[in-house]
């Protein structure tokens, strides 16, 4: 089971990659596509909230909302304290404090005035919130009727005016300046409500469905399921079947693509059952499907191709680092074997060759000395009196010996000479096509560099002296390299007879 999984396990993983980049582009293209639905419905919604509030005003006096716009546009610099829109029942329908629309005014002064104790249109001074003002009711008529009443007020502190005197030039000129804006939001109202009464609300609905180039058809639906009023004046006066079942959808209609849906719009107090149904355009829908359907395909191919050239670029790169990783491994593991074959090689304590290396090596070199007919020189150099120096410095004084005069002895090696620990005190050196006269010339410069300079160990200074033995090899005398080791040993021998801290040749 584990060798399948290691075998599949990349296709298995590049399978699922492709299965869930293909799942989410088609997640993505269907949630897209229900927010574009969703949208043209919200679209619509806020199509028949703008409609409904249209038919609404169509019935009321919809440019006193645009009261305030017009006061501020033509206020003719007036400081205006208080401004007021007043139905004729004193029911407050528009205000430049909002918190008050709604509500009956009761101020003192008007009361007066829908007493008759006050006339309208004329300018009279009081205070107000502790403010000097000069106010005024002026009434709105259309075709002789009162149907509305103005209340303004302007701040007229700045005068300082005592028990409100009209003489003064400047409340003069504020008074005909009020004047001419009081004309002006009167011709403003009396004109709206003049022009709404004259037209249609199916010319109305038509005009609305003109200047709004997405809309197709808009009808109002009573609760009887007959077309109330329509743009499209074919659907007046007929009947819309399964109202109450009606579902939002898109639908073939004349061979166009049309989003019809109906919306509830509560437009007149009487009715609250009132439907409007709404035919949209739906081409621009289609068109953004068909996009994001593509985009959809060409995103999820893009991710697809990306996801392969992902996976091949992994799959090989793992093969690459197992390689590396194998081949580092191996390296490893040479380096290892030759760092514990080195260390089998090597004396521990001074840091010179192996005796068994050492025999290795001067067989080795015996052996091409006398194929090639070559010189080879070897010597024997061992420690006078290192016995003495144990017992009286210790063993630690003793290996510190060795590890230094060790290292004095390397200082005079060349790069083909073999130097090693044979036991104990006695160091080896095989110098390879050496004849014996320079063989005993490097002995001496080792002997003389050992006497020379003591060692020092816990500041302790210890004297040394050494006895060489040297041999040289005569390819005709010698048959085994064990002879001219013995030969050689032979020659310490007689060093160290003769009086030690010597070189003897055999």
């Amino acid at each position: 089971m584990l060798s399948f999984n290691k075998k599949y396990a990349v296709p298995l993983i590049l399978f699922s990659l492709v299965v869930g980049i293909a799942y989410l582009s088609y997640y993505n293209y269907k949630t897209q596509k229900s927010l574009l639905l969703t949208q043209l419905h919200n679209n619509s919604l806020n199509i028949a909230s703008s409609v409904s509030s249209a038919i609404e005003r169509f019935h009321d006096i919809k440019s006193t909302i645009n009261l305030q716009k017009l006061v501020n546009d033509v206020s003719f610099g007036l400081e205006i304290f208080e401004f007021r829109y007043i139905e004729p029942d004193g029911t407050i329908k528009n205000s430049i404090f909002r918190d008050e629309i709604g509500k009956v005014l009761t101020s003192e002064s008007f009361i007066e005035a829908t007493k008759g104790n006050r006339k309208l249109n004329t300018f009279f001074f009081e205070v107000r919130d502790f403010v000097d003002v000069m106010s005024i009711y002026y009434p709105i008529h259309l075709e002789n009727k009162l149907i509305g009443i103005i209340d303004l007020a302007v701040d007229i502190s700045e005068y300082n005016l005592q028990n409100g005197s009209p003489d003064n030039f400047s409340i003069l000129r504020r008074e005909v300046d009020i004047q001419n804006l009081l004309k002006s939001m009167d011709g403003s109202i009396t004109n709206s409500l003049a022009i709404l009464k004259k037209i249609n609300i199916n010319d109305f609905l038509h005009a609305y469905i003109e200047s709004a180039k997405s809309i197709i058809e808009i009808s109002i639906i009573d609760a009887d399921n007959n077309v109330f009023a329509s743009s499209d004046n074919r659907r007046i006066s007929t009947k819309i079947k399964d109202r109450d079942t009606f579902e939002s959808s898109i639908v073939k209609i004349d061979g166009k693509l049309r989003y019809r849906t109906m919306i509830d719009s509560h437009m007149h107090e009487n009715n609250e059952k009132m439907k409007l149904l709404l035919l949209i355009d739906a081409t621009t829908y289609i068109d953004h499907e068909t996009r994001l359907f593509t985009t959809a395909t060409v995103t999820a191919v893009i991710a697809l191709l990306f996801a392969l050239l992902t996976s091949r670029l992994i799959y090989f790169s793992a093969i690459e680092q197992s390689r590396s990783e194998k081949e580092r491994l191996e390296h490893l593991v040479k380096q290892r074997t030759k760092e514990i074959e080195l260390l089998s090689k090597t004396d521990s304590l001074t840091g010179l060759w192996s005796r068994g290396y050492l025999e290795e090596s001067l067989e080795a070199e015996f052996k091409r000395a006398k194929r090639y007919d070559k010189e080879l020189s070897v010597m024997i150099i061992d420690l006078d009196h290192f016995k003495q120096i144990n017992d009286t410095y210790g063993h630690m004084a003793g290996d510190e010996v060795l590890r230094q005069v060790s290292a004095r002895i390397k200082k005079h090696q060349r790069e083909t000479d073999f130097i090693g620990r044979y036991g104990g005190e006695e160091i080896v050196i095989i110098l390879p096509e050496t004849d014996l006269h320079t063989a005993v010339k490097v002995a001496d410069s080792i002997r003389k560099s050992i006497e020379q300079e003591a060692v020092v160990f816990e500041e302790q200074t210890i004297s040394l002296t050494t006895s060489i033995g040297v041999n040289s090899m005569r390819s005709q005398e010698h048959e085994s390299y064990e002879t001219m080791f013995s030969e050689a040993d032979e020659a310490l021998y007689n060093a160290k007879k003769l009086g030690r801290n010597r070189v003897e040749v055999f």
